[in-house]
């Protein structure tokens, strides 16, 4: 990976290097979260125990519960053990690692755009926003064979409606469903 560049184009100092941006790409890709979900997430609402993430800020304005994979489990814990040697009194996962105009170490990250948009310049990515990584989760569920239904639970849609414009990233299912269905008639006729 390449290291993150200064504005003469040299690479910065690792003490420099924010773990916010990666973590929270990595995070949102496995979970689905909007980016509000994830940036307001507090240590509180993580529960190593039940794999389970409680979001209290979204869209719908109810408390909802996203499950964690064992990637997401793995960030939520680099993230927990950075906490700890670099502020274990922040309530955030993700949260300012220094202080700086508007902000003191500890403090809720309110955005990531800037950082995030670095991030896509560097690896040749264009015409991405961080709401696509939310797109990526429901299209790399839908072509991993996850039905819509589900989808749509995972992405916490309030209807399916809003979750069939995956469907067509999985044609080959529908193939595979009517596949399965083995009804013959055999009609006998009398003379």
């Amino acid at each position: 990976a390449r290291s993150p560049l200064d504005q003469q184009g040299q690479p910065l100092p690792a003490r420099n290097v924010s773990t916010a941006p990666a973590d929270f790409i990595e995070l949102a890709l496995n979970t689905g979260c909007r980016k509000s979900e994830l940036l307001s997430l507090k240590w509180e609402h993580v529960d190593f125990s039940t794999r389970l993430l409680r979001l209290e800020e979204t869209k719908s304005g109810d408390w909802q519960t996203v499950p964690i994979n064992e990637a997401a489990r793995q960030v939520l814990k680099r993230r927990l053990a950075f906490r700890a040697t670099l502020c274990p009194s922040s309530p955030y996962v993700f949260f300012h690692e220094k202080n700086r105009p508007g902000a003191k170490l500890g403090d809720r990250i309110q955005n990531l755009r800037r950082s995030f948009a670095r991030a896509c310049v560097q690896v040749g990515i264009t015409n991405f926003t961080i709401h696509d990584l939310r797109h990526t989760f429901a299209s790399w569920l839908v072509m991993n064979g996850t039905t819509l239904f589900e989808v749509s639970k995972l992405l916490r849609h309030s209807s399916v409606t809003m979750t069939e414009i995956y469907a067509h990233l999985a044609p080959d299912q529908l193939h595979d469903a009517v596949g399965k269905l083995r009804f013959t008639a055999q009609f006998q006729h009398s003379d």
